[in-house]
């Protein structure tokens, strides 16, 4: 054999043994990395915690695993607790006579949104049938709006589980006991509708006027002979779940009324 030939062959297994060399090296440095590393990266190089069965949450479910819940809108543990908004509050009046009416709160501060603009309160004149004239623009109105941020988080420990194809006739039947009239019952049916039918269940409570005023405390002068605040806590399921039954009392309404309501979803 040429000497040519004899250096070529030295050559190629001298490669050989060095590529075998790097291949196992490589391999023993990212089993390594693997079994010690409790992370791992992903696309933008973050680290991300490697999946385990102690998860509190289930991922196919809206739910928490465990249903019992004393204040759901707090996670356990957070630093930073979850800001609830209360939607859609609108207030009625019915006079029996048309009478000026001003209307306050004691925690304007955490208004998101009002209509017509609060300042230092509204300023209306209400007739019987309910419509109000806004003594600072004229404006006719039919109600008075408001959004605002809740302090303190609403308590899910009873309530009432409905399917998504009863939600018309739970809500026509519930906010009857609790005093709201056809109208008023209508425009707060096809507000809330439309969100709680994403949902195939609901868990619905619907808060006490100590809970409500907790929140947001409103001030009518003159005084209404009946006031009357609807404010509905919801949160949407993916299965039936067994809470107590709530126990709702029924409302009457007798001369000079206020009538407002509205809701907060817990997510």
């Amino acid at each position: 054999m040429e000497k040519s030939t004899k250096i070529i062959i030295l050559c190629i297994i001298i490669l050989i043994i060095a590529i075998g060399i790097a291949l196992l090296v490589g391999v023993g440095y990212y089993t390594k990395k693997d079994v010690s590393s409790p992370d791992k990266l992903n696309k933008l190089g973050q680290s991300e915690p490697i999946a385990t069965t102690n998860n509190v949450q289930n991922v196919e479910s809206k739910e928490p695993i465990n249903i019992t819940v004393p204040c759901l809108g707090n996670e356990i543990g957070s630093e930073n607790p979850i800001q609830l908004t209360t939607d859609k509050p609108i207030i009625y009046l019915y006079p029996t006579e048309e009478t000026e009416i001003r209307v306050t709160v004691n925690k304007p501060e955490n208004f998101t949104t009002t209509y017509p603009k609060y300042t230092d309160g509204w300023k209306v004149v209400a007739k019987p049938d309910g419509t109000l004239t806004d003594c600072k623009t004229g404006r006719s109105l039919y109600a008075l709006y408001w959004e605002g941020k809740r302090e303190k988080m609403p308590k899910l420990e009873t309530g009432f589980i409905v399917k998504r194809e009863d939600t018309a006739s739970f809500l026509e039947e519930k906010l009857a006991i609790l005093g709201l009239n056809e109208r008023e019952a209508e425009e707060f049916i096809v507000y809330w509708l439309p969100q709680l039918e994403k949902n195939p269940y609901n868990w619905i409570y619907f808060e006490t006027i100590e809970e409500i005023e907790e929140n947001m405390k409103l001030e009518i002068s003159p005084k209404p002979d009946t006031c009357i605040r609807v404010m509905m806590v919801w949160k949407g399921l993916n299965k039936a779940i067994s809470v107590p039954e709530q126990v709702l009392e029924k409302q009457e309404r007798s001369g000079y009324t206020a009538v407002e309501w509205g809701g907060t979803e817990v997510k």
